[in-house]
């Protein structure tokens, strides 16, 4: 075992003397692992940190089914369409007491309509909000000015609302750049009409992360869901969609069929909606795999053509180091001891190679604000150690593999041959 650890140790020296006397050959021998291992890590960085945003951010969706109005029927379709009394809100307190499936209903009312926010004209999207749906956003959301409306605002159907801090701002640019003398410095306390109904305006929300602004972000007004539907939509309106989330997550697919029959059967057999269950996250789980795929091939190519270079500079090596061989054959020197020496002489190469491709690999780390901030917080790059362990495991095979034949021909010399060549 001794002489295993010296071997080693030997073959690692010797990489090092070679790569010091021969700084040019060295250097182009490693360029293919450093390029290979340096795309390859920048892709599983990247594809880390969608895997993070799938599990820790979009995990709570797993477990749910979105529903929403089917486009215009077919002509096929509009006799058995005219039967059906279509999306409504109440569909979902259908599902909730009908379906033993359906864990629970999110309860949400969306419109996009023109509005008047402190008197300015404006198209904004107005959801009507339960509060447990408001507790779901706070992850994303948090009140930049004012209050959110509160228990009593919900039970009692109160004419307030809380409007987007993206809203906000191009309200106070209008009104300034209009020179507007009626204009008041803080939109809290103003009033936002919709359907010629007041809403007083209580706060101003604004994401958490700056670099994370999704459609709930833009030009948005928040209001309690039964002040919607009792000034805005009526009391059973199309509530644009809505999302159910089922009693056990593990059977998703199977319980989203029962339940489209179920809200079949409420449109009289007819199914004038679409829906959406998690399957889209296994049509995305199967795109990354496809994309990691081809960005392992493109490396595993790349690293082919490095291992090869490493393998040339070696014989080239051992061609300059034959009588070298010989002697240390002719002073006991054992064909394991030499085969182990080139082996780690090899590996030694393809490491310092690999370990600088890391680094560089890891660059979309120095950029991940501007990242984010391009993928509306999507994608957050990210190390995992398990890509780590990974990339140094090929650079290893790599090293082992390319330095097998040079290995087996130094220690296939003929000492008394070696000791002639000159």
């Amino acid at each position: 075992m001794g002489n295993f650890f010296k071997s080693i140790i030997v073959g690692v020296q010797m990489a090092f003397i070679e790569m010091g006397a021969h700084k040019m050959r060295s250097v182009l021998s490693m360029v293919g692992v450093f390029l290979g291992v340096a795309s390859l890590m920048a892709m599983l960085t990247l594809i880390g940190g969608i895997d993070v945003y799938l599990n820790q951010k979009m995990g709570k969706w797993i477990g749910s089914i979105w529903f929403w109005k089917k486009g215009n029927p077919a002509a096929e379709e509009k006799l058995s369409w005219s039967r059906t009394p279509g999306m409504h809100y109440s569909d979902g307190n259908y599902l909730e007491g009908n379906s033993p499936d359906v864990k629970s209903v999110v309860k949400e009312i969306s419109r996009r309509q023109q509005v008047a926010v402190a008197g300015v004209a404006q198209r904004a999207n107005i959801r009507g909000v339960a509060p447990q749906t408001l507790e779901r956003d706070l992850e994303h959301f948090e009140i930049k000015r004012g209050a959110w409306p509160t228990a009593q605002d919900y039970r009692e159907a109160n004419r307030v609302c809380v409007v987007s801090q993206e809203l906000d701002e191009m309200v106070r640019s209008r009104k300034t750049a209009g020179r507007d003398s009626s204009f008041v410095r803080d939109i809290i306390g103003q009033d936002m009409v919709a359907q010629g109904v007041p809403f007083t305006i209580i706060g101003v929300y604004g994401p958490i992360d700056p670099d994370f602004s999704p459609w709930q972000m833009r030009r948005c007004i928040v209001v309690p869901i039964e002040a919607m539907r009792r000034y805005v939509t009526g009391v059973d309106p199309d509530p644009g969609s809505f999302e159910v989330a089922v009693s056990d997550v593990k059977k998703t697919k199977e319980e989203a069929l029962r339940i489209t029959r179920v809200m079949a059967s409420r449109h009289r057999g007819v199914q004038d909606f679409e829906y959406r269950s998690a399957e889209w996250l296994d049509q995305m789980t199967k795109m990354l795999t496809n994309i990691s795929l081809l960005m392992t091939i493109i490396s595993v190519i790349s690293l082919l053509v490095g291992g090869l270079s490493i393998m040339n500079v070696m014989l080239s090596s051992i061609s300059e180091r034959i009588h070298e061989i010989g002697v240390r054959k002719a002073l006991g020197a054992r064909n394991l001891q030499l085969f182990i020496q080139f082996i780690a002489e090899t590996t030694t190469l393809s490491f310092v190679g690999g370990l600088s491709g890391i680094f560089l690999g890891m660059a979309p780390i120095a950029f991940k604000e501007a990242i984010q901030k391009s993928t509306d917080g999507v994608l957050e790059p990210t190390i995992m150690v398990a890509h780590v362990v990974y990339v140094v495991t090929i650079i290893a095979g790599v090293g082992i593999i390319f330095g097998l034949y040079p290995a087996l021909r130094a220690m296939r010399l003929n000492p008394v041959e070696a000791l002639r060549y000159e």
